[in-house]
């Protein structure tokens, strides 16, 4: 059973509004069983509209439009399906009677324009909105059917509940189907890696389906799993997460909503210790990420933005401190254990950077070191990232956060 959305509207196309609709309808019709194929954004040209229609119509059983039903002259989603269908639009009293109430409830004058709305296509089976003066309508075609609904998203999500969905389940018979999934989430290693590592799983793998999806420093592969019970379907995605884990490892630090920051908060406090900051480049990014997770065990974060306030936080002379600087491994380890003592906790966590060339215009190759400071010493780690400096700063706070992380990880381990 295939289906196609259609969002409807030039301020889509503009960028003037987010199109959010066909993402809801989309995830509606998952939840059903029902595979979409195609999702398209057409602007307010009829002409466009009708070859976006008249495709669609040829391509899936089921289409559904979402906007172009308002009263204005634009608004020509009813005229498009109408001629597409070669049913002319009709006239439907009851249809202006429900509108026009509306208009009565919430204290306003109805246009004349709005009687518009009350036509629909000859023979298609109206979907009263009793949210809104928009009626949507269905209908039939050679290969299935065409559902119109309108665009304000809270009209669409009660019409795709409430009109939509039920019809869709009694016209083409649909038996339930439990879809379910799970989000793997890593950091460690880039999206390119993690595909590698896992490129038979995502390519061969139909039941469940795997993928992913990348932003700065954080890696989501999504286990997609059908089934008929809610046992099948957990047994599917469990044995896959078996898997994945098997292959990735530590480079997995959670699962669904859960975060990188909110994972380590959760290990400190579980293993009772404290951890100050120092950030010299990250400009806060690393301390804000601790600090938003409310955890006592976050003693303090300090940036030292300038070499100035580097050089007061050290106590060191001038000749002192730009020696040290010429050492960076030794600088950043001073930084994190002048941290861990200063603040008396367990840990300190340091992170310094310097720009070693200007790539292109705007994008730059910045050396990072960081260094943990603990009871026993000090663990280094160095990484050379290149872009611009926003990307930068935020991969280089991720990078010392998942230091951070592994190392209660090996506590956990060692305990």
């Amino acid at each position: 059973m295939n289906a196609e959305i259609i969002a409807i509207g030039s301020e889509l196309l503009l960028g003037q509004i987010i199109d959010t609709n066909s993402a809801s309808i989309a995830k509606s019709l998952a939840e059903n069983g029902i595979e979409l194929v195609h999702t398209t954004t057409v602007g307010d040209d009829l002409q466009r509209m009708k070859e976006t229609i008249n495709a669609a119509v040829h391509r899936s059983e089921i289409v559904i439009t979402t906007g172009g039903l308002g009263p204005t002259e634009d608004d020509l989603t009813r005229e498009a399906v109408a001629q597409v269908t070669q049913h002319p639009l009709t006239f439907q009293p009851h249809l202006m009677e429900q509108i026009e109430a509306l208009f009565k409830r919430r204290g306003f004058q109805m246009a004349e324009n709005n009687r518009k709305q009350a036509y629909i296509p000859e023979a298609a089976v109206p979907i009263e909105n009793p949210k809104g003066t928009a009626p949507g309508f269905i209908v039939e075609t050679s290969k299935g059917v065409i559902l119109s609904i309108p665009g304000v998203p809270s009209e669409m999500e009660y019409l795709m509940g409430n009109t939509v969905i039920p019809f869709l389940r009694k016209r083409f018979n649909l038996q339930r189907q439990i879809i379910r999934y799970r989000v793997l989430r890593a950091c460690g290693l880039g999206e390119s890696g993690i595909g590698h590592q896992i490129k038979d799983l995502m390519k061969e793998s139909k039941n469940p389906s795997v993928g992913t999806l990348a932003s700065i420093g954080d890696i989501r592969i999504r286990i997609t799993a059908k089934g008929d019970t809610s046992g099948e379907v957990s047994n599917l995605i469990q044995k896959m997460e078996r898997e994945i884990r098997g292959r990735l490892g530590i480079l997995i630090y959670g699962v669904d909503n859960e975060t990188l920051h909110g994972n380590i908060a959760t290990e400190l406090e579980r293993l009772d210790r404290t951890v100050s900051i120092i950030e010299t480049f990250t400009g806060g990014i690393i301390s804000q990420k601790l600090a938003s997770t409310g955890i006592q065990s976050f003693v303090q974060g300090t940036v030292l933005s300038s070499e100035t306030s580097q050089r007061a936080f050290l106590g060191l002379s001038p000749e002192e401190f730009n020696s040290l600087r010429d050492d960076p491994k030794r600088f950043v380890e001073l930084l994190a254990k002048k941290s861990r003592n200063g603040l008396r906790s367990d840990l300190g966590l340091a992170m310094f950077a310097r720009i070693a060339e200007e790539q292109k215009k705007g994008e730059y190759r910045v050396e990072t070191y960081y260094s943990l400071s603990n009871s026993t010493g000090n663990e280094n780690q160095e990484h050379s990232i290149g872009g611009e400096l926003w990307t930068v700063r935020e991969r280089a706070a991720i990078i010392a956060l998942d230091f951070l992380r592994k190392y209660l990880l090996k506590m956990t381990q060692s305990a």
